[in-house]
């Protein structure tokens, strides 16, 4: 359930860190690998992501803490879309983890590049594990930065940047409990919803609200049609893993 009281540490943590704003930024156009894990952007990646901080400069200019899930190509995306600070890796914002269960694996394969609302409507619950501890590691991560005093950019993964979005989005509403708090958040959460988040593109979240930042450079979706496409090795019986 995605009670108020559930999003008080991450809630607290932005707060107390002084943090403005929140930029959840999907990662690069990539190559095949063995391992997910080692993907690298490929040079449409990289362009991609130069075409971001270019068009999204003025949004970018207050970004004070760039954090990345520890894959690659997380890593590499974080860099280029902002050069300074340099990127903190942060484990549990990659999604090859202990909390990842065989039904999450199962959904990611099934349904691939989607607006989380169809995993949502599709497997209720499955992924409440995902967005407890990607919000966790996020809380921490700010924490031990504090103070932040701007903002704070996030390179994630399709589909589980769209869970930990909202869980930023609950953990920025305005207080206090109220009709004018959750029409904030319906509106937010819609946002989130619907978006089938391309490469290199992002959720700018603030008290303000939520907006889909798309990249100038549009994604081939038809290409791949879920992360498996990606997972060239022996592994890739093993979906997504």
């Amino acid at each position: 359930g995605s009670s108020v009281s559930d999003k008080l540490p991450l809630r607290a943590a932005l707060r107390a860190a002084s943090v403005r704003r929140v930029i959840v930024v999907r990662h690069g156009n990539t190559d095949k690998a063995e391992v997910d894990a080692d993907r690298q952007l490929t040079d449409t990646g990289s362009r991609q992501c130069d075409l971001f901080r270019e068009h999204y400069a003025d949004r970018l200019s207050l970004v004070r803490l760039v954090l990345a899930s520890s894959a690659l190509r997380t890593m590499a995306t974080a860099a280029r879309v902002v050069a300074h600070p340099l990127p903190v890796a942060v484990d549990d914002l990659y999604f090859v983890r202990p909390w990842r269960t065989a039904e999450m694996v199962a959904g990611d394969g099934a349904i691939g590049y989607a607006p989380v609302a169809t995993y949502l409507e599709r497997y209720p619950g499955v992924y409440d594990a995902a967005s407890e501890a990607m919000a966790a590691a996020l809380a921490g991560a700010v924490t031990q930065a504090a103070p932040v005093n701007g903002d704070v950019l996030v390179a994630s993964h399709a589909g589980y940047l769209s869970h930990l979005s909202l869980e930023i989005a609950a953990a920025l509403a305005p207080e206090p409990a109220g009709a004018a708090r959750d029409a904030w958040l319906q509106q937010a959460r819609e946002v989130v919803l619907r978006a089938n988040v391309g490469e290199a593109c992002a959720f700018e979240l603030s008290a303000e609200g939520v907006r889909y930042l798309p990249n100038p450079e549009a994604t081939d979706f038809a290409a791949a049609a879920s992360n498996d496409a990606f997972v060239a090795g022996p592994e890739s019986c093993n979906p997504a893993l």
